[in-house]
């Protein structure tokens, strides 16, 4: 609690606030315009670049991917891995998995000819990595024990006229580098991520993969790599930790989506440029009239100063109006950002229209039309501590200046 003559000090702080009415309102709002809009352009890019990211992660990419070494630097498929072997090691925080076998080949038509990623994947463990099970248009999803079955996505089966029950001709190299064509029926279409990732990728099970490149089944789930899927890429260095001496060799999606990395990287410089900016703009429009506001009070701290008041007082008085401005300030920042981001927030902010609608796509990957801006205690936490250490740099600033002048005039 506040002694008498501190009370009556607070009191006077607030009067002066209030006297100087229009001056005070360009200042609490001008504070709350700029944490208002720091904490929304942080907001907004970490919204874009969280939805980046999982367009990424929520592809055949994952956050992690444990691959066999030989494919990690070759990308030759012949030396797979038994699943079995590391199965035990796939537990918290991974929250995901599903071990693929990986065989690059094309097919080719009257309509034209397509460059294709075959995964040989083992269906119920890929059914929790990726919901394509849930995006089948037509046909259905794969099983364990289809034999020469394939789904493909529905922009691929589009583009050569398929149609369910219709076989594909697809061309590779085995085991031995030999070329080889085989039919392959189609069993479903999926609609799932982009036109890139539709066209680029067919699914298997392993049991008709091993059978294409191998030319038997080895009755065993095997894989080139396994994709994970965690709550973010903080996990990295505990899954090093655990694999270090597995014989794979862990990649997170920035290795492997280099193009995306960058974006984000991007993105966060786009961050840290406006946060230059926006704080020279808030140190210049509070100084500025912190110093104006002080300044006219001259003719009135000499009159106190001849009734006695000491200018330790005056710097208390200063003290009480800081804290009255951040309060004020800080109520009228919080409305802006509850009712605008907070709304936003659930809404997103629509930029299709820049588009025409026309998804726009980067490294096969659909980047978002709405992005939701994503608000977090910290980013307000630390915009809030900048602009309080600027709005009392100020006012202690103007204070000096003033007092200074005032010993001068005496």
């Amino acid at each position: 609690m506040l002694n008498e003559e501190n009370s009556y000090l607070f009191k006077f702080a607030w009067k002066s606030i209030r006297r100087n009415a229009g001056r005070s309102f360009f200042i609490c709002f001008s504070v709350s315009l700029a944490v208002f809009i720091a904490v929304w352009v942080v907001a907004f890019f970490d919204g874009l670049n969280h939805q980046i990211e999982k367009a990424v992660v929520n592809t055949n990419t994952g956050y992690f991917q444990l691959q066999d070494k030989n494919y990690a630097s070759t990308t030759d498929s012949s030396s797979p891995l038994i699943f079995e072997k590391y199965k035990h090691l796939l537990n918290d925080p991974i929250l995901s998995f599903s071990p693929e076998l990986v065989l690059d080949g094309n097919i080719s038509a009257p309509e034209g000819a397509a460059a294709l990623t075959v995964l040989g994947i083992e269906p119920n463990l890929h059914k929790n990595f990726l919901p394509l099970s849930q995006k089948i248009k037509e046909g259905s999803f794969l099983d364990s024990n289809d034999d020469g079955s394939v789904l493909i996505g529905q922009d691929l089966a589009k583009y050569f006229n398929y149609q369910i029950g219709d076989q594909i001709v697809l061309n590779y190299q085995d085991v031995n580098g030999e070329l080889r064509s085989e039919f392959l029926q189609i069993k479903g279409f999926y609609k799932y991520s982009s036109n890139t990732f539709e066209k680029r990728f067919v699914y298997i099970n392993q049991k008709t993969w091993q059978k294409l490149f191998f030319n038997e089944d080895r009755s065993t789930i095997l894989f080139n790599r396994i994709v994970v899927m965690t709550k973010s890429l903080s996990e990295l260095d505990l899954l090093s930790d655990r694999f270090k001496d597995s014989g794979v060799e862990i990649k997170s999606w920035k290795n492997i989506n280099p193009e995306m990395a960058v974006v984000l990287e991007f993105h966060d410089g786009m961050i840290r440029f406006f946060f230059v900016i926006i704080g020279i703009t808030i140190i210049m429009t509070i100084l500025t009239p912190v110093q104006m506001l002080w300044q006219e009070r001259l003719k009135e701290l000499k009159m106190l100063n001849i009734l006695g008041i000491s200018s330790k007082k005056f710097w208390k008085i200063g003290l009480f109006e800081v804290i009255q401005m951040i309060f004020c300030a800080g109520i009228l920042s919080s409305t802006f950002l509850i009712t605008i981001i907070g709304i936003q927030s659930h809404t997103g902010i629509d930029f299709r229209f820049l588009n025409d609608g026309v998804s726009i796509e980067r490294a096969g990957i659909k980047l978002p039309g709405i992005i939701y801006p994503q608000l977090t205690l910290e980013q307000v936490l630390i915009t809030f501590l900048f602009v309080l250490i600027v709005l009392s740099v100020s006012y202690i600033w103007s204070i000096y200046r003033t007092l200074k002048k005032l010993e001068v005039a005496l």
